[in-house]
């Protein structure tokens, strides 16, 4: 799978360097090896934008060929945020769906995640588009439910090959009723705040349900979605999209710690 080469031969992210456990059956969700929850990751984009490179680094993981060797595509971690542990199964296993054709893992990506990041790179923005086309059909696949999802700008050192703004990321994330950072793998530059986030975001909503037991807003709100996301991608095309980065002001899609 393509990605941005690991940095070698640096040591891992001081607050990511752990060892990696086992890959996991998908016969076992929410449970993890000491028997605590466990919360599956799902990264999602298209090949190259850095979504292994992002996955080893939460691994601790430095020799990626040792990886490829074993096939290993999903790697356990308790990360300690804000003085309590949380364990995340992190899954690299996304494929694109092939013209015509709709593939298992495909289907499966899209329905057993509890948090969902959408990575692109800011040196491509055809990749930025399928973000974006991604995050309708997550939508369509889990419309009933609130699940975190983080879009994620990556290679955000490659400065000169920008493609895609921050605020063209802002945008994005705002239209589309998400959280977003911008990243760069190479530097390990805000992968531990990437993750770290999606721990915050998975709390912040479980314990949101346990508090205000409500119905779910359902098709409406997913056909409003759906329009407003079009109309996004319609300014993407037309690169008229700096009128719509004027809405990252209305909502703080940065702060990664709250709702």
């Amino acid at each position: 799978r393509a990605s941005t080469p690991l940095p070698h031969p640096e040591p891992g992210h001081p607050r990511l360097d752990h060892p990696i456990a086992a890959p996991r059956p998908i016969s076992s969700p929410g449970s993890s090896s000491s028997g605590k929850p466990l919360y599956r990751v799902v990264l999602l984009g298209d090949p190259g934008v850095g979504k292994t490179t992002l996955a080893n680094l939460f691994a601790g993981v430095q020799e990626r060929d040792l990886l490829e060797q074993h096939g290993e595509a999903e790697y356990e971690g308790t990360l300690t945020v804000d003085g309590e542990d949380t364990t995340l199964l992190v899954m690299d296993t996304w494929e694109p769906e092939q013209r015509g054709k709709e593939s298992w893992c495909h289907n499966r990506c899209l329905q057993v995640g509890n948090a969902y990041v959408i990575i692109y790179s800011i040196t491509d923005r055809s990749s930025f588009e399928s973000a974006s086309e991604l995050r309708i059909q997550l939508r369509r696949a889990r419309q009933a439910e609130d699940i975190p999802v983080i879009l994620v700008g990556n290679k955000s050192d490659l400065v000169r090959c920008r493609e895609v703004s921050v605020e063209e990321g802002s945008a994005c994330a705002v239209v589309f009723d998400c959280k977003f950072i911008e990243t760069s793998a190479a530097l390990q530059h805000n992968v531990a705040e990437l993750f770290e986030g999606v721990v915050r975001q998975i709390r912040l909503r479980r314990r949101g349900n346990i508090a205000h037991v409500c119905p779910m807003p359902g098709p409406k709100r997913k056909d409003s979605l759906t329009k407003r996301a079009r109309r996004f991608l319609d300014r993407l095309v037309t690169r008229n999209s700096s009128d719509v980065a004027l809405k990252a002001r209305s909502k703080s899609c940065h702060d990664l710690s709250v709702l």
